[in-house]
């Protein structure tokens, strides 16, 4: 039996991409253990370092996406402030059109920004 019986998955474990799953099983590490001491420990901590920074990836999206939301919210507000200052005063024709072009606008960078993340 080889030290490692798939190198790529103890790679992959270390990277954080398995998320635990593809550990080194305990006789594993028990050779690796043999061979070169405080082997486990670095791929453990490695690991260990890997989730936190994919929680922290995750939290950072997390806040980009509501901070996305919440500029949307205030731009709608911002252009039916706009169209209601145009209607009372007269413009009711320009007002129609800054409330539409702007909704349009809102939903294509909404509608573009979720097809970029399905990619």
């Amino acid at each position: 039996m080889s030290l490692c019986d798939n190198p790529s998955t103890v790679l992959s474990a270390a990277r954080g991409d398995a998320h635990w799953a593809a550990l080194p099983t305990a006789t594993q590490a028990k050779q690796w253990e043999q061979v070169a001491p405080g082997t486990f420990t670095r791929i453990m901590t490695e690991v260990e370092r890997a989730e936190r920074h994919q929680r922290h990836l995750e939290w950072a999206e997390l806040a980009s996406r509501f901070f996305g939301q919440v500029c949307g919210l205030i731009t709608v507000i911002v252009l039916a402030v706009l169209a209601r200052y145009f209607v009372d005063h007269g413009a009711a024709t320009a007002g129609a059109g800054i409330v539409t072009a702007g909704a349009v606008s809102i939903v294509a960078v909404f509608v573009t920004g979720r097809l970029a993340q399905r990619r």
